[in-house]
């Protein structure tokens, strides 16, 4: 199938559908550059993809291959090759159920209105018996947790898989998955498809406001996070100017006005200054919380755990020569736990002796909205258990 990367991208779907006017700004400055994550998770699908479509062979097997990616060289080791295997298998077990597509191209442009648009899901199973189609979408990094219910980047890459298969079969259902093996994270959702024929509704809508010359604006947490154009937001900049005026009433919103070709030397003369208002605030809010005081919206909530460490790098060698040969936990230095676990994985009795020689930190406290999933924790503590920003 013959297409071009859509300027209205499955994978910026959630910033253009509730920001339209993102994408006209976005445009301005193209040729983003892959930064080193984004580039090992290029690496991560290509191994995938090579061994599940017979091209290439299994990703244990290409173990100390070097590779160039966006300007970043790799080397794959044992642990991605680990990672990696857990989505094969992962893909081939949807892959029972029907056949498998790899890295297929799926049209888009039949609801972004971008004629010849397509985008690439990462497998797609087609189960003609039971009128059900599987998506699957790999993320490597780990940074941040992804759900794949009300994903909109996953439903567009399962319309397309709809439009692309509409020939081979009529199908009732839609489950779409998420797999992020370095999180041991798998997130299956199920749609029906006119459940997602009436999001298909809302894709040409608000695909349809990007085209105009008023298209909103609408500044966000998660819209404005990976968009190129924040610094050139006049709705962001608007925002900025009314919270510090009403805030900091000392500080004119006049004092952020446009001035001219020099806007943006002069904004970055001001970003200290409102970096320090926003931390002000937010230790404010913390403060607050730990002292058991209500802020409207907001609760305590551990943050992401520690790396697991070893209690005693000395005893855990010593236990770990009962199940490991020494040359596997030998590296530079001992094996952290993670990687023991990796290499532990088939030993029952080597995975229970690991749980006893590791500890793991608690969290540091962070503050979220109440619609975060996790539980809210009691506020005893002091401002010093926050995470560092």
């Amino acid at each position: 199938m013959s297409g071009y990367h859509a300027k209205l991208s499955p994978s910026g779907a959630h910033r253009w559908m509730n920001c339209p006017g993102s994408a006209a700004l976005e445009a301005q400055y193209p040729g983003d550059t892959a930064g080193p994550h984004a580039a090992e998770g290029t690496l991560a699908h290509l191994l995938a993809s090579e061994c599940l479509d017979g091209t290439g062979q299994h990703p244990f097997a290409r173990i100390g291959e070097t590779h160039e990616v966006d300007g970043f060289t790799f080397t794959v080791d044992q642990i991605m090759a680990d990672y990696v295997d857990d989505y094969i298998r992962l893909v081939r077990g949807y892959g029972k159920r029907g056949m498998l597509l790899v890295e297929q191209r799926v049209p888009i442009g039949h609801m972004t209105g971008e004629e010849g648009a397509t985008g690439t899901s990462d497998a797609i199973v087609v189960d003609t018996t039971n009128r059900v189609l599987f998506v699957v979408d790999l993320k490597y990094g780990m940074g941040v947790r992804v759900d794949a219910g009300n994903n909109e980047q996953l439903m567009m890459y399962a319309l397309g898989a709809l439009e692309h298969c509409a020939e081979v079969s009529d199908f009732d259902e839609i489950c779409m998955v998420i797999h992020q093996p370095r999180l041991n994270h798998v997130s299956e959702h199920w749609l029906y498809v006119n459940d997602l024929l009436a999001f298909k509704a809302e894709v040409e809508r608000a695909a349809a406001e990007t085209r105009q010359p008023d298209a909103r604006l609408e500044p966000g947490e998660k819209p404005c996070r990976f968009c190129k154009a924040k610094h050139d937001c006049p709705a962001l900049k608007a925002l900025v100017e009314e919270t510090v005026d009403h805030i900091a009433p000392g500080v004119s919103a006049d004092d952020f006005a446009d001035l001219g070709d020099n806007s943006l030397s002069i904004a970055m003369g001001r970003v200290d200054l409102i970096e320090q208002w926003c931390r002000s605030v937010r230790a404010e809010v913390e403060r607050r919380l730990v002292a058991g005081k209500d802020v409207p919206g907001y609760k305590l909530v551990e943050g992401r755990r520690g790396n697991r460490a070893w209690k005693s790098p000395e005893i855990a060698q010593s236990e770990l020569t009962k199940f490991l040969k020494r040359d596997e936990m030998i590296e530079e230095k001992f094996i952290s736990p993670a990687t023991a676990e990796k290499l532990l994985k088939k030993n029952p009795d080597g995975l229970e002796a690991l749980d006893s020689l590791t500890e793991r930190p608690e969290g540091k406290l962070s503050v979220a909205p109440d619609t975060d999933k996790r539980p809210a924790k009691a506020p005893n503590a002091t401002v010093d258990d926050f995470a560092d920003r």
